[in-house]
């Protein structure tokens, strides 16, 4: 028995020369995609980021500006001696004194509140009132005196609430009136 070995089938090349590797347009073609993929991506995460400091920035300033109301409503309205200048608010009560001084420097308000009776009020208090990333310009304090006898107590300026992302500034303006006298 005779075996035959075709020796010409076994050496033949089954791959072609084009499938051997990745032309150069297929590689151009391929990095465009990925960098149509990658800018995306990028633009994606910088959007989410920059909305979602604006809503951090929107929030913050809103509440910011709402606490500053009630603790200037409450100090104001429970006062007997009202004074300052346009940019401090000096309040004593029997029992209570509050200073709320604006510092062009840090740009910001700082107050301080006195628990005693017969206290003066701190024309040099240290506290921060807004967030240290806000900034206050446009600041004015202006005290009126009624017919009635009370103080009318106005409060404006503009607040910019700043995050990496976004940026968020609004003008406030608020009046209290004090009937205490």
């Amino acid at each position: 028995m005779k075996m035959r070995i075709n020796y010409q089938s076994a050496s033949k090349n089954t791959h072609s020369v084009g499938q051997a590797g990745t032309s150069m347009l297929e590689v151009i073609i391929t990095l465009s995609i990925m960098s149509v993929i990658s800018v995306a991506s990028v633009w994606l995460v910088f959007t989410t980021l920059s909305l979602r400091d604006q809503v951090l920035a929107t929030t913050t300033t809103t509440e910011s500006l709402r606490v500053f109301s009630r603790t200037l409503t409450r100090a104001i309205q429970n006062t007997s001696v009202v004074g300052g200048s346009s940019s401090s608010l000096l309040l004593t009560s029997a029992a209570e004194c509050w200073s709320f001084v604006y510092d062009s420097i840090s740009k910001n308000v700082r107050y301080s509140q006195t628990l005693a009776s017969g206290c003066t009020p701190n024309p040099d208090p240290t506290i921060l009132f807004f967030p240290s990333y806000s900034e206050i310009s446009a600041f004015n304090f202006s005290v009126a005196s009624l017919a009635t006898g009370g103080r009318q107590v106005t409060v404006s300026g503009v607040i910019n609430t700043i995050f990496p992302f976004e940026n968020y500034q609004t003008s406030f303006s608020d009046t209290f009136t004090n009937v205490i006298d």
